[in-house]
């Protein structure tokens, strides 16, 4: 047997599998690596950044709305500890976003903004009772101001701060602008460069992380950001840290709407397809066996080498094996045109096949949010993954090297159907899938078994993404992703339509642009196959 080793995933490993994690990131780190992008090998984990301002003693008359009471800050993190999340520190969250380090399973990361003296008054015992790393942004000119209901910090207090591991300064600019990006370029220079350089001098540490005033950020200011030395830099947009466009735009979460960030970072687990598959994945013989499984009849072709074929126009999936000299063949990933009669071969989503040099990228914004976390399949000579899609971030080819750097194939399926051998049910699929993959029709996957070989199998008869996870499981496959379906649906081995998208066999599946076609040899040790 072949023992795949799972390098990094988000769920626990069966006995079957080697789990190889990265090293933390170390607890004390006073330089950090290079300018680094968010690394696709982070997409395991997710991790809500939470934004406070003011933490105020009592609300009253000169409260505003994002005001924090004292009572009210430990209640929220009296909350993180009994839903087991752990913060960690921004240096943390800088290797596990540019890097996959591994964090502890439920982090988050907490972050003030205007360095009010709130924090020290009412916030900061309460991180030290909890033990909860924080970092504060702090606006250099306004460092002292105590007029009016909000005073801020001065220099020693945070000259006091900085000395305690758990806090972390970063930069909000000299002079909090109400738009940075309305700045010409020289004054949005001037207020990255003085606030950086003000914190160094006065602190004694070097500054890496900053945060827009009020989030306010485009390309020019993420660049100058960039030059002027900062690795990591925030907004305000409701989002988790590694679905974030960038580095230098990483999303956060208002602390009113913190338990929506606790709930989307487990939606994005359940939902989100992750799993990089290293082992010896040489080609076996072909074999082909039909059963059934759950209920569902399934027609496996199981072992040899897939690549992805990507025709001119559309055609048949037996057409695809022949003019390629494959044994076998499965329809694949979805296209654009969904219309029988178009001869439109757009991709939906990333596509690149062996006989590629790019990716073809997926430039249709408008459905970016509907592809959003659908599992990317690839796969080189020695490894195979399953990352979840981020239409903004993944757009070139440097984004999925650093998930396989020799990766061959790749495109995007439908829904993760099965995870180290058991079935995802209908409400984890349904998060990230499209809104008929529950729907009763003929159903195509392609995934891995546990021994390492690649398996495409196909229902011979209607059934739901649920029910065809279940047989896949119960077929004994370890990993699977869901493709093409209905119309679509056809399986091809040793030329024979095994399984057609129809109802009878006589009528041809609809041609299609893109197919997976399986090289190597037939195993001659199989009883004589015909379709049924």
């Amino acid at each position: 047997m072949l023992a795949l080793q799972l390098v990094a995933c988000n769920r626990p490993a069966t006995t079957h599998v080697t789990v190889v994690s990265p090293p933390p990131v170390a607890e004390v780190q006073p330089t950090l690596p290079p300018y680094e992008e968010i690394n696709p090998l982070c997409l395991g984990q997710r991790v809500p950044v939470i934004m406070y301002h003011d933490i105020i003693a009592e609300r009253g008359p000169g409260s505003q709305w994002f005001d924090c009471t004292a009572k009210e800050f430990e209640d929220q993190m009296q909350l993180l500890k009994d839903q087991g999340a752990t913060p960690i520190s921004l240096v943390d969250l800088y290797g596990h976003l540019t890097a996959g380090t591994t964090i502890p399973a439920k982090a988050v990361v907490l972050t003030f903004d205007d360095n009010y003296q709130g924090f020290y008054d009412n916030a900061y015992a309460i991180l030290k009772k909890y033990n909860y790393p924080a970092v504060m942004f702090v606006h250099t000119g306004f460092v002292g101001n105590k007029t009016g209901l909000h005073p801020k910090m001065d220099w020693p207090t945070l000259q006091l701060l900085v000395k305690d591991p758990l806090i972390t300064i970063g930069s909000h600019t000299v002079s909090h602008p109400d738009d940075i990006t309305k700045l010409a370029s020289d004054a949005q220079t001037k207020e990255l460069t003085d606030s950086k350089s003000d914190l160094e001098k006065q602190l004694g540490v070097k500054i890496d992380f900053l945060a827009y005033p009020d989030g306010m950020n485009d390309e020019v200011t993420q660049l100058i950001s960039k030059q002027v030395g900062y690795k990591m830099a925030f907004s305000i947009h409701n989002q988790l840290a590694e679905e974030s466009p960038n580095i230098l735009c990483v999303g956060r979460y208002v602390h009113t709407r913190l338990q929506k960030a606790l709930d989307d970072r487990d939606e994005a687990i359940r939902g989100g397809a992750f799993g990089v598959y290293k082992g010896d994945l040489a080609a076996s013989p072909v074999s082909f066996r039909e059963d059934t499984f759950a209920g569902v009849r399934l027609s496996l072709v199981t072992g040899g080498t897939p690549t992805s074929v990507l025709s001119p126009t559309r055609e048949g999936v037996l057409d695809f094996v022949k003019r390629t000299g494959g044994v076998a063949g499965i329809n694949g990933g979805f296209f654009a045109m969904a219309a029988i009669a178009s001869t439109d071969n757009r991709m939906v989503g990333p596509c690149k096949t062996a006989a590629d040099t790019v990716v073809a990228v997926d430039t249709e914004k408008s459905r970016w949010e509907k592809l959003h976390n659908r599992p990317v399949v690839m796969w080189g000579p020695k490894s195979f993954a399953i990352v979840p899609y981020q239409p903004d971030v993944m757009v070139n080819p440097e984004s999925f090297k650093q998930v396989i750097p020799d990766f061959t194939d790749l495109f995007l399926a439908g829904v993760w159907l099965v995870h180290e051998g058991i079935p995802r049910g209908k409400d984890d699929q349904n998060i990230f899938g499209s809104k008929d993959i529950q729907d009763p029709r003929r159903r195509a996957f392609l995934g891995l078994t546990v021994d390492g070989k690649f398996v495409a199998g196909a229902s011979r008869g209607s059934c739901s993404s649920e029910a065809l996870a279940q047989a896949a499981s119960a077929a004994g496959v370890y990993e699977a992703v869901l493709l093409d379906s209905g119309f679509s649906t056809s399986l091809v081995f040793d030329g024979e339509v095994k399984v057609s998208g129809h109802s009878t066999d006589k009528i041809p599946s609809r041609p299609v642009p893109h197919a997976i076609v399986i090289m190597g040899e037939k195993d001659t040790t199989m009883a004589p196959t015909s379709a049924k």
